[in-house]
């Protein structure tokens, strides 16, 4: 794609194009944004330049927070407008077209996968779940007051001998403490599925909550109808409420677009 002149910016698909208004300001911070129909789904898009997003100066940009951060709230604040009334699929910021046409083709060239998206998405919504650990609250630490117990704690010998016992006795709980909280995780994750339609185990981008110090063990991906929502609410409940991993609890937030969900499309600009 040359990266001069104007191009189609993508936001989103929807499974189709009537009666949706797109009001949000686009990712340029102009209105602009449009709903069309493409071979029968929704296309919400804005004109857009193609030198912000390729060439030299869009590399210069996307290492620019202060250039960055707002376009991609813009980019997600249309996909949300449109999933407050119709479900979406939602594209990855700076998706360009350089035309209509091409891009129709590739709604025809992935029509199977765009409406097989659709189908099982139904209504439902993400949610996605965080796991927050506070070690400080979680199942007493060797050295902590009462730890080790009295079989675990190192024999009296020379301080070195005592060091190295130390240390093996630590690593063991360690050990047996990660072996815990991935049983717990997998129990509660396959618990929570039951009451959604769709389940992705999402990178923890960030390992420490920001403002909190704790520690980020999980991050999930929901999708959840709004018939089971109460059921999938009252599941992540139980499991903060019990007392078997004092420490960790995991927070839900949402409802969001299904970006975890999105099938793998070669997105992409056309000729």
């Amino acid at each position: 794609m040359s990266s001069s002149g104007t191009a189609y910016y993508l936001y989103c698909l929807t499974p189709c194009a009537c009666g949706i208004p797109a009001s949000a300001i686009g990712v340029d911070g102009k209105p602009g944004v449009m709903v069309c129909d493409c071979g029968g789904m929704g296309a919400v898009f804005s004109p857009a330049e193609v030198g912000d997003f390729c060439g030299q100066s869009a590399d210069a940009h996307l290492q620019d927070l202060a250039w960055l951060g707002p376009r991609v709230c813009r980019h997600e604040a249309v996909i949300e407008e449109v999933n407050d009334r119709v479900p979406v699929l939602p594209a990855r910021f700076a998706t360009l077209f350089t035309s209509l046409d091409s891009f129709e083709r590739f709604v025809l060239e992935h029509r199977d996968a765009i409406t097989g998206f659709f189908t099982e998405l139904g209504g439902q919504r993400e949610w996605a779940v965080k796991g927050l650990l506070d070690r400080g609250l979680a199942p007493e630490r060797p050295g902590s007051p009462g730890r080790p117990a009295a079989d675990e704690r190192a024999p009296a010998a020379s301080p070195g001998a005592r060091y190295f016992a130390e240390k093996r006795i630590k690593a063991k709980w360690e050990r047996d403490f990660n072996l815990r909280l991935k049983e717990f995780c997998r129990r509660a994750a396959a618990a929570l599925a039951q009451h959604a339609g769709g389940f992705r185990e999402r990178k923890v981008l960030a390992p420490v909550e920001a403002g909190t110090g704790v520690e980020v063990v999980l991050n999930w991906a929901f999708l959840v109808s709004p018939a089971l929502l109460d059921e999938f609410r009252g599941c992540l409940a139980r499991f903060n409420e019990g007392e078997e991993f004092p420490g960790l609890v995991l927070t839900p937030t949402g409802p969001w677009p299904p970006y975890s969900f999105v099938p793998d499309l070669s997105v992409g600009a056309a000729a």
